[in-house]
């Protein structure tokens, strides 16, 4: 097979990365709604505790600054790995000792007016869940964070700074909150850079489709553990109805397909399965009748239960809806292959209106 070009690997990791932020997006804002702060707060921790002890001595080395002073390397590998996510940052080394940070608006995790819904200590949480942390992972007792801004406070970024003291930190230390009205300037110059030879645009691309996507993974895990695979799913499935109608007309016209009849639906459905490079096949079974086989489950895996697949599909079922309501959209699990078992997704034209 042939390796594709570097305009096909934008395309693709473009589409799949706006799809799967906002999943994870939504399914933050839906934990929020139906289950209110205190879960959602607790999802957030969780979701991030456990990304960071899978990734984070990983990524050290990966980005080689694990030899660095401990508040370099906490700060340089935040700074790196958020924009290999896509995410817009400012990095500013004070001293060997003490190195600020900076997440820029707009905020990948609540695109548009989300960012004015959601409580604004959610953002503490996160901080809390993942910067304090850096020191127990690197085996240096005297490193700690400081916030100092908050976006969903008012503040025009999230800052802060890594600490490295003179002396091993107190439980209550290793993470604290101070009011600091004048910081310093971020200068591009003097902030660290990516290889590009280690990370060409293709990689980055790639990157941040694998950054989206396994967010979403990480966040149903960590409800169905949470909450039960019951309420995680009803989560779930209203998170993919209101993406569908929120955002079913911006991705058909980011896949660049026109019209709205059952083979336009097809093929958005199915341009968006090949963004997230996934195993499947599309059959015409007739003028009024397609249909698409799916064979592989990105992000969640092959062994994804039934149930938390039909609460997926309600994004299939609702921007089929918003799109023709004389087309139906069903789905069901044939056996592909032998043994293995496989999605398949049917979109009819019934000749009536449904609705």
């Amino acid at each position: 097979m042939a390796e594709e070009t570097l305009e096909t690997t934008r395309r693709r990791c473009v589409l799949s990365t706006k799809l799967w932020g906002r999943t994870f997006s939504g399914l933050t804002c839906m934990t929020f709604r139906h289950r209110g702060a205190e879960t959602l707060h607790k999802l957030w921790f969780n979701v991030l505790t456990g990304h960071q002890v899978g990734h984070y001595h990983e990524g050290l080395k990966l980005l080689g600054i694990d030899k660095d002073p401990p508040a370099v390397a906490a700060a340089k590998y935040h700074y790196l790995t958020n924009q290999i996510g896509g995410l817009d940052m400012e990095y500013v080394e004070e001293s060997p000792k003490k190195v600020w940070i900076r997440y820029v608006a707009p905020m990948w995790t609540y695109n548009g007016v989300a960012l004015l819904a959601l409580p604004g200590t959610v953002r503490r949480t996160i901080f809390s869940a993942w910067h304090p942390r850096n020191g127990k992972l690197m085996g240096c007792p005297k490193l700690g964070y400081v916030g100092t801004k908050f976006i969903m406070e008012g503040d025009p970024y999230d800052e802060g700074y890594f600490m490295e003291y003179d002396h091993d930190l107190a439980p209550e230390e290793i993470m604290q909150y101070k009011t600091v009205q004048h910081t310093p300037e971020f200068d591009p110059a003097t902030a660290p850079k990516l290889d590009p030879k280690v990370w060409p645009e293709a990689r980055l691309l790639k990157a941040q489709r694998n950054f989206s996507g396994g967010y979403v993974n990480t966040t149903i895990e960590c409800l169905n553990n949470m909450v039960g695979e019951a309420v995680t799913d009803f989560i779930a499935a209203q998170t993919n109805r209101h993406l569908a109608v929120q955002y079913i007309h911006e991705l058909k016209a980011m896949a660049g397909v026109e019209g709205k009849d059952v083979g336009a639906i097809t093929k958005l459905f199915a341009t968006l399965l090949d963004a997230c490079y996934q195993d499947f096949s599309v059959e015409k079974l007739s003028d009024k009748k397609h249909r698409i086989v799916l064979k592989s489950y990105r992000p969640f895996g092959d062994d994804a239960p039934e149930a938390l697949r039909h609460a997926n599909f309600e994004f299939q079922t609702m921007g089929t809806r918003v799109l023709n309501g004389r087309v139906r959209a069903t789905r069901q699990r044939e056996a592909v292959g032998g043994a293995k078992t496989a999605e398949v997704w049917e979109f009819e034209d019934t000749g009536r209106w449904l609705y």
